[in-house]
């Protein structure tokens, strides 16, 4: 991975490697700045591989440390899920997902490492279901120190994807936002397989009323049903097509959304 040094760091540099050693106080400004920059980036992590069983295949993940990620603590974890043909980093490359998520930080929001997982055409179910939570969700939150709290967000399949695995593993989640969602199957019936409905965490649903892509009908249909059995859910419809102008507008609030679940 390469880093860019800023001007700052050579600029100190420069000062010894031409023998005019700084008073102590600049010395020390200097390196003061140095441990502010270091602090103020984030880290990204294309491309990671994991060997799934379930899969029979090498699985590929990307994932973005937050600006100031220190290893020595643990962080909350938001799974961000690419829609039907996209990839891993898709979110990174179409979808703007790095510099959000940074501002986002920057400006007072909760850290938190992003994981943008690999979900092929698979809807998001059958095996990858297995590999996502007896695989993957264990090595990521081993090797970047998760503290037990996560959340999903996704668009359009990785839309179905976030309600489905919200629903299906109500426990594992602290809020689930899904983006243009193609809600598809009986989504409903997840609902009612949990008797205690105060398992389930807090939802978004935002779709593009020009949207002619997935079915916002069905989209509010689930919605409705799902407030009417007493689940917290935030339902948005407003201006805008199935497309990445639109959910680069979606990440910001999901961001928000899931940070303040996290506190």
């Amino acid at each position: 991975m390469r880093y860019r040094i800023p001007l700052t760091v050579f600029a100190a540099l420069l000062l010894v490697s031409c023998g005019e050693k700084p008073a102590p106080d600049s010395q020390e400004d200097a390196r003061q700045n140095l441990l502010d920059i270091l602090n103020a980036e984030d880290r990204l992590y294309r491309d990671q591989s994991l060997t799934s069983t379930w899969m029979k295949r090498k699985m590929a993940y990307s994932v973005w440390l937050p600006n100031g990620y220190d290893s020595s603590k643990e962080y909350p974890f938001l799974y961000l899920l690419h829609g039907y043909g996209d990839d891993s980093n898709s979110w990174l490359d179409k979808g703007n997902a790095r510099s959000i998520a940074k501002e986002y930080v920057s400006k007072g929001g909760t850290p938190m490492v992003i994981v943008m997982p690999d979900g092929l055409t698979s809807f998001y179910s059958g095996s990858w279901e297995s590999y996502f939570h007896q695989e993957l969700i264990p090595e990521v939150e081993k090797s970047f120190r998760c503290n037990g709290k996560r959340a999903v967000a996704g668009l359009s399949m990785g839309g179905y994807g976030t309600l489905y695995h919200a629903l299906s593993h109500p426990d594992k989640f602290l809020y689930a936002y899904a983006m243009s969602p193609a809600v598809t199957g009986d989504m409903k019936a997840l609902v009612d397989a949990q008797a205690d409905k105060g398992v389930f965490p807090g939802f978004t649903v935002e779709v593009g009323n020009q949207d002619t892509t997935v079915d916002n009908a069905s989209a509010k249909d689930l919605a409705d049903y799902m407030k009417d059995r007493g689940l917290k859910v935030e339902y948005i419809a407003r201006d805008g097509i199935h497309y990445w102008n639109f959910w680069q507008e979606c990440l910001p609030k999901a961001l928000q959304k899931v940070g303040d679940s996290f506190k």
